[in-house]
């Protein structure tokens, strides 16, 4: 008997051991890392992290996508509604194209979600497990991304925008019966890029919207948070602004300096050389061929001229003698 149970010990001993090398193993598995979104940067990591794990190249970041992305879970947050449509009827594509992104034909695609509480991200959202949201995030088309986060009454608000660019090597199509032609469409001419106001004399800051401008755009260039422009201008949790709307960025700001003066000095004359200027030298003298007079000849004219001088002198002389003799007999 007792030789029979030292059989079956120790025919259990290396199912012991096996479960004891598999227990430890499972146990010892590292959980999966949470993390709690509340940013856009925060969901384009875990995108990207996604991606890597697949063995696929991380996305770029472009501010086309980060603009559409966050004006649509703004857009979302002040509705209360899950939805891709976008204000005023503009579609996905052309809202991408207004905001400056080159789209390469329609190789664009958007995952939304809401919760209640900022998402926890241990694993691709259930509501995003599906094929068609897989795509958004792996798919190998892509080449750029923008994310967009946003609070409101209902919670919290989430857009995660995908595309890919004209002229990558990914969105190579065929367009115009040309094999491998790249399908490039144009960029829209007429968003207004933003442009940073100054201060007012009373240290108040404003900002007019324009096309393509959200509170989050301008928020970023102005160094300030869409929750401050929220409460400067009375809007509470509401993300919803107009073209031509005017709203008040800060206050207490300092006015720049006002621009210094330059003074322009006169231009100095070039001074005139006290060396005077030498004249043209003048031509040399023709030397005449006649020969030159002799003495004789030269001192003839003068002699001729005193004689006959004299003569004049003589007989004004004779005549004056002539006129005193008639009038004075004596």
């Amino acid at each position: 008997m007792r030789k029979g149970k030292s059989l079956i010990w120790l025919a259990l001993i290396p199912a012991l051991l096996l479960g004891g090398l598999i227990h430890p193993s499972s146990s010892a598995a590292a959980p999966l890392q949470q993390t709690t979104i509340t940013s856009p940067s925060q969901l384009i990591d875990v995108v990207n992290n996604l991606r890597a794990a697949n063995g696929l190249t991380t996305l770029a970041v472009h501010n086309a996508l980060m603009q559409s992305a966050q004006t649509q879970a703004d857009y979302m947050a002040s509705t209360g509604q899950i939805t891709h449509s976008r204000p005023g009827g503009v579609t996905f594509t052309q809202q991408l194209l207004d905001f400056g992104f080159p789209l390469a034909g329609e190789i664009r695609s958007e995952n939304i979600l809401s919760s209640g509480s900022p998402l926890v991200w241990n694993g691709v959202p259930a509501a995003w497990q599906d094929a068609q949201h897989m795509n958004t995030m792996l798919s190998p088309s892509y080449t750029h991304i923008g994310a967009g986060v946003s609070q409101g009454s209902g919670g919290y608000y989430y857009a995660l925008d995908c595309a890919a660019a004209s002229g990558s090597s990914s969105t190579t199509t065929t367009t115009s019966g040309t094999p491998g032609a790249t399908s490039v469409s144009a960029v829209s001419q007429y968003i207004v890029p933003i442009i940073v106001s100054t201060a007012q004399p009373d240290g108040n800051v404003y900002h007019t919207l324009q096309n393509g401008q959200t509170l989050w755009s301008v928020a970023i260039e102005y160094g300030t948070t869409i929750k401050q422009i929220q409460n400067l201008n009375g809007l509470g949790d509401d993300l919803l602004v107009w073209q031509g709307q005017k709203l008040l960025i800060k206050q207490g700001a300092t006015q720049p300096p006002p621009p210094t003066a330059t003074v322009t000095e006169p231009a100095t004359a070039t001074p005139i050389p006290s060396t005077p200027t030498a004249l043209p030298t003048a031509p040399p003298t023709l030397i005449s061929a006649t020969p030159s007079p002799t003495p004789s000849q030269s001192s003839a004219a003068p002699i001729s001229s005193l004689l006959v001088g004299i003569l004049i002198i003589a007989a004004l002389i004779g005549g004056g003698v002539a006129v005193w003799l008639i009038r004075d007999p004596k």
